[in-house]
């Protein structure tokens, strides 16, 4: 077995849970700040973890793959558990945030309880997870329609707010469940939608090793729920962005 001695990895931690003087590959922020939101809503409780942890975490890493079979004494390898570690702490980044956090803004109802907007559908947004039953990935795109009342959310937070449930151990159906309960908790719409269809490699790598299989998944509320034609014109939205 390589020697593992070595403790540069534990020079000590820098604010995104990484040690100080890591490679540009890694220093990168997992989120990037927005100028219009007052505070980074997605990036509010920052990981940290102890630099011998990060090292005892590094050295276990090194065991499983040289037990596997992978030959960590090459130029190429050599440093592998430590990049594998990075990348599945920058992979799960989503725990950082906290949605319920997110800004909305005043429509023009003006608290008139019969005021009706046209639903606002986005998409795809493209999200990679990890599946918590075997830590591979599954990935795929989102859409997202809602049908405003008296506040709305900025376009580009609902790609951030699909990213935030999905940088997590997680699965399908509750990644659904979490973005589509947080818009109606947070803009009490008319209505809400979200559909998701992912390829899951732990269907394709290992187990029954489906090829091209996806998963499809839709989740209604409000008005989406009462509405079949609002739900079509949703749907038909969605078969139209994946040609």
């Amino acid at each position: 077995m390589r020697d593992d001695s070595d403790t540069t990895w534990a020079e000590g931690p820098s604010p995104n849970g990484l040690r100080e003087g890591a490679s540009s590959e890694a220093a990168l922020p997992s989120v990037l700040a927005d100028p219009d939101e007052p505070f980074s809503w997605d990036h509010i409780t920052p990981r940290t973890i102890d630099p011998s942890r990060w090292a005892t975490f590094q050295r276990y890493m090194a065991e499983i793959f040289e037990e596997f079979g992978m030959d960590l004494d090459t130029p190429g390898t050599h440093r592998t558990p430590e990049r594998f570690l990075r990348a599945l702490f920058d992979s799960t980044s989503g725990y950082e945030g906290d949605a319920n956090l997110l800004t909305a803004f005043p429509t023009e109802c003006r608290g008139r309880p019969d005021c009706l907007l046209s639903q606002v559908i986005e998409g795809p947004i493209h999200f990679y997870a990890l599946c918590e039953h075997h830590a591979l990935p599954f990935f795929g795109v989102a859409h997202i329609g809602y049908v405003p009342h008296e506040l709305i959310i900025g376009i580009s937070k609902l790609t951030r707010l699909v990213r935030v449930f999905a940088r997590r151990f997680t699965v399908q159906e509750r990644m659904g469940v979490e973005i589509i309960d947080t818009l109606v908790r947070l803009l009490e719409p008319h209505g809400v939608a979200v559909h998701l269809a992912a390829t899951h490699l732990c269907t394709q790598m290992r187990g029954v090793r489906e090829d091209q299989s996806k998963t499809w998944t839709s989740f209604w509320r409000g008005s989406y729920e009462s509405q079949p034609a609002m739900r079509d014109e949703f749907l038909q939205t969605v078969r139209v962005s994946r040609r």
